[in-house]
């Protein structure tokens, strides 16, 4: 069936003038900022922006202002000039002076009486470090070693001491602007009449020593040696010839201010900036650029205003915008761009002019949901109604009386063979134009209704966007392939469709954005500091830079590649780049063919200009503002005297429970101050970095005894963070944990012990001194009993009957003998009982005399021999006294006379080293004969000396250093294993 329409007619009923407004963010009293009209700006070293009103000084971080009034110092609230000095000082001019901010308090310097009532409009510092300050009617005044110098322009001519700005230059030549021209101040304060008869309000000298003065009349002058070039409103486009201020910024433009608006003259091109194109208020007083290159502004009465940059530009029904909410964006081969809205209709952006296009025109419907233009330059759209086609004459329309099975026409696309496929809320289908049919796929093909977009990939491929989740359909078999979340889609609604270079199938859903890679999606995460996973548009540029348009914002993927997708790879812009509204329009995006970036809002349509070239990268300036103890402020003047140029102590040293520490600090970026990042550590306490925040404060408690380095760091990209900034903290140990109580318990405990020990030891002394005397006692009382031994009754009994048989044989010579040697016997054991120890000599003399003796006693019953080595005798030998009779006697009596055999004994003194060995061997009847003779027979003689001598040596090895060791008695055999006698071993260790 031929489809035919009848010609509604075409007809353009409305031709407007195309206007935009560009994004100028504005700050007032409901921010924050401590009044709306506003005098000075000025920023500082560290990134603030410093903001004079009528009513007292803000500083403003980008995101948060503090206030500073009389309360705080200011000599008055209102401010008219704010500058900062070389020693990073901030200067306030006001009424009859300054104050000045040396970043801990307010200093006021006040003027003479005379010049009291006059206000500072203008601070500058010449190359000798000296401040100079113009005055309202007062001339300049100079600061310099603590004095004010004042300084009269013109006596003849009052107007001339209206100095509105002061300007030093390389040549420390200070340019004044006065109500009667430009006036010079040379560096040997000299004054020169340089321009007159103008109104100056502010002069700059730029490199090439061209003069710039703006003026209240006569626009801006422009001033070289060939010539003076005027630029009026009249002539060159200012926007008013009465300026205020103006600046020159890094890029070569110069920006001019006024009750008007501003000018911006870039290559003798200017562009003007009123309420119109977005400016807050059109009277502005003063301008700054930053040094990120953003200009600040200050309204009279409007507040602070910013200005970031050019690239978003926004649309809106007061720019002749057809609607505020635009729902499709297409360019058609000529260039010219078409909006569709919500409820208006179309609208042609054409030679900086707009068309309109409506029901009226015979547009189907006037809300329009989706555009397309096709190969043969036709222009397509979806209405709640059907769709309807542009042909260049005129529109015409389809709907459900030519067979369309829907009324709310979603998406459109054209495939190879020029046939058009549409998605609607019921369902797909497609006109075949080179047949003029249409075709509806039902319900019995079970594919997805709420069709939001439609990519063809070729014959058999076709993508569909859907509430249901995506489906891959093949035309030409009537089949499809559904991909949901159980295929690793993060929502089954998916909003949009793309592919990239590469040919990678991109998902926007409702929570997150998704690639295809084999036969699964895998999820990209966008940010985690944003709820941005609703995703409504997904547009690829011509640098491969991927779109994502949210309802929290805008998103730019870096040069698009699935394989090396980093947080730090997206770029969130916000209202604060930009944006005027957050919330983008489902699928109303499109990159035009000059690589624009154009889509609509809730508030209208924005226009971004995509660059290729690299973006200067400005890091942000992060400061650490306060040090807090327990989370409360500190006077750390009880801890330090020293401070840095931040008021922060220095060399901070802190008690153990002084050691909960809060650290503040800023991030400051004024482009974008919600891209700031933090990551911050304190070595010593922390192993590494501790994670990626916003929060601009941390807080360490119970921090251990140690030295401590807090280190903090920032980004806006996550790829380029800033120098570590530092502060150094140390934390005393307890005094219980200090080296000198170590040392003080060391000597403590040395003490005690030495004290004990000391105690210990007299107590052993006195023990050892009571044992000495008993010990001593016991020695005296053996070697009496030994003594006793040695001249027991029996002995001395048996001796003298020796000698009375000798005499009674009348043998005088045997009974001489006998006595001589019984005397010389009894008196050497006499003597040896007076000493403990005696000469070897005296010893073996003393044994030989007793062995005489019991040898002429028992009438040779028995022979002996006394050994002795030659390295013994006369060698001073000592050793224990009376100590080898014992042994000798036992041998004799319990060895030798028991035995029938004739008995022998022999003593054997010899020296080993330093040990003498004496060996008393007999060849008697052993010690089992002799001990089983003892049971069976009466003893008439008990010899106690053996055990008399054991308990001598035991006292003596206790009680000197002498060591005796006896060995024995003991058996003795010969080689045939019988008993050959006993023998005993003395050893005496010598000193």
């Amino acid at each position: 069936m031929r489809l035919i329409v009848g010609v509604v007619g075409l007809l353009i009923i409305a031709l407007n003038s195309f206007a935009q407004q560009y994004n100028f963010v504005n700050y007032s009293v409901e921010h924050g900022l401590i009044q709306s009209q506003i005098n000075s700006l000025c920023q500082d070293n560290k990134g603030y922006i410093w903001i004079g009103t009528l009513g007292g000084v803000s500083k403003f971080d980008g995101k948060h202002f503090k206030n500073y009034s009389t309360k705080e110092g200011l000599i008055n609230n209102q401010v008219n000039a704010i500058f900062m000095d070389k020693s990073n000082k901030i200067w306030f001019g006001s009424l009859g002076g300054v104050s000045v901010y040396n970043g801990k308090k307010f200093e006021t310097l006040t003027f003479k009486p005379e010049l009291s009532s006059y206000f500072v409009l203008s601070i500058t510092q010449d190359q000798n470090g000296a401040i100079w300050l113009s005055t309202d009617g007062g001339g300049i005044v100079k600061y310099s070693n603590g004095e004010f110098s004042y300084y009269t322009v013109s006596l003849e001519n009052i107007e001339s001491n209206y100095v509105r700005h002061i300007f030093c230059d390389k040549q420390n030549n200070k340019w004044l602007s006065t109500k009667k021209g430009i006036y010079l101040l040379t560096a040997k304060n000299q004054i020169k009449d340089t321009v007159q008869n103008i109104n100056a309000s502010q002069v700059f000298l730029d490199k090439n020593k061209t003069i710039w003065c703006s003026t209240f009349g006569d626009g801006v002058l422009k001033i070289t040696k060939k010539a003076v070039t005027k630029i009026t409103t009249e002539h060159n486009g200012l926007v008013n010839n009465h300026i205020r201020s103006f600046i020159p910024k890094k890029d070569g433009s110069f920006w001019f201010v006024s009750k008007s608006g501003i000018t911006k003259l870039f290559n003798n091109q200017t562009q003007n900036f009123s309420i119109k194109d977005g400016l807050i208020a059109n009277n502005i007083k003063c301008i700054i650029e930053d040094s990120e290159g953003n200009i600040f502004m200050g309204s009279d009465g409007g507040g602070l205003i910013k200005f970031t940059n050019e690239k978003f530009v926004s649309y809106t029904k007061s720019d002749s915008l057809i609607s505020n909410t635009i729902m499709s964006i297409t360019e058609d081969q000529n260039g010219a761009l078409w909006f569709s809205s919500y409820g208006n209709g179309v609208c042609k952006l054409e030679n900086n002019r707009f068309t309109y296009f409506t029901e009226e025109d015979g547009l189907g419907n006037n809300t329009v949901w989706c555009s397309l233009v096709d190969k043969q330059n036709n222009v397509w759209f979806g209405t709640s109604t059907g769709f309807s086609v542009y042909n260049g004459k005129k529109i015409i329309s389809y709907d459900s009386k030519h067979g369309l099975n829907a009324n709310k026409v979603y998406a459109l696309s054209q495939d190879n063979d020029e046939n058009i496929w549409i998605g609607s809320k019921e369902g797909l289908s497609v006109l075949y134009l080179k047949k003029d049919s249409l075709y509806n796929f039902t319900t019995e093909y079970q594919l997805p209704t709420n069709i939001r977009s439609i990519d063809i990939e070729d014959k058999t491929t076709i993508w569909l966007s859907s509430s249901e989740g995506l489906f891959k359909f093949n035309p030409e078999k009537k089949q499809y392939i559904k991909y949901t979340t159980e295929n690793g889609l993060p929502d089954n609604s998916v909003m949009c469709l793309i592919k990239d270079q590469k040919k990678t199938i991109w998902v926007g859903t409702k929570n997150g954005l998704a690639y295809f890679e084999n036969d699964k999606f895998i999820t990209v995460p966008i940010a985690n500091d944003y709820p941005s996973n609703n995703i409504n548009f997904l547009e690829l540029d011509l640098n491969n830079d991927l779109w994502i348009g949210t309802n929290n914002g805008l998103y730019q993927l870096k040069n698009l590649n699935k394989e090396n997708i980093t947080p730090s790879s997206f770029v969130r812009y916000s209202n604060l780049d930009g944006l005027k509204s957050l919330e983008c329009n489902q699928n109303a995006a499109f990159i035009d063919s000059k690589n624009n970036l154009w889509f609509g809002t809730n508030t209208g349509l924005t226009k971004h200009t995509i660059k290729k070239e690299t973006e200067v990268i400005y890091l942000p300036k992060i400061n650490l503002k306060e040090i807090r103890l327990f989370f409360e402020p500190q006077n750390w003047e009880k801890f330090t005297k020293e401070f840095d140029e931040n008021n922060l102590p220095k060399n901070l040293i802190l008690p153990y429970n002084k050691n909960h520490l809060t650290f503040d600090f800023d991030g400051i970026y004024h482009k974008s101050p919600d891209k700031v990042r933090f990551k911050f550590k304190l070595t010593g306490f922390d192993d590494d970095w501790q994670p990626i925040t916003t929060a601009n404060f941390v807080t360490y408690s119970n921090i251990p005894a140690g030295e401590y380095t807090f280190e903090l760091i920032a980004s806006v990209d996550l790829e380029n963070w800033t120098t570590p900034i530092q502060f150094n903290v140390t934390i005393k140990p307890p005094f219980w944990f200090t080296w000198w109580f170590y040392l003080l318990v060391f000597i403590a405990l040395a003490g005690i012990t030495w004290l004990i020990m000391e105690l210990r030891i007299k107590a052993l002394k006195k023990e050892q001194a009571t044992q000495l005397i008993i010990d001593q006692a016991k020695m005296l009382s053996l070697e009496q009993q030994a003594l006793n031994a040695s001249l027991n009754r029996h002995f001395i009994f048996n001796s003298l009957n020796s000698i009375q048989y000798y005499i009674n044989r009348q043998d005088k010579i045997s009974a001489n003998k006998y006595l001589t040697s019984f005397a010389k016997l009894v008196r050497k054991n006499l003597d040896s009982s007076l000493e403990n120890e005696v000469d070897i000599d005296e010893e073996i003399e003393r044994i030989e005399l007793y062995l005489k003796l019991e040898q002429m006693r028992f009438q040779e019953k028995f022979d002996y021999k006394i050994e002795c080595s030659d390295n013994i005798r006369n060698n001073s030998i000592k050793i224990p006294s009376m100590l080898l009779q014992p042994y000798i006697e036992n041998s004799i009596w319990h060895g030798i006379l028991p035995s029938e055999n004739h008995g022998n004994i022999l003593v054997k003194i010899i020296k080993v080293d330093n040990k003498l060995i004496i060996t008393i061997t007999d060849n008697g009847v052993g010690i089992e004969t002799s001990l089983k003779e003892k049971k069976d027979k009466k003893q008439l003689h008990v010899s106690k000396g053996m055990e008399l001598t054991k308990g001598r040596i035991n006292l003596i090895n206790r009680i000197t250093s002498k060591k005796c060791f006896i060995k024995g008695p003991y058996q003795i055999y010969d080689a045939t294993k019988k008993v050959a006698g006993t023998e005993v071993s003395i050893t005496i260790e010598l000193d």
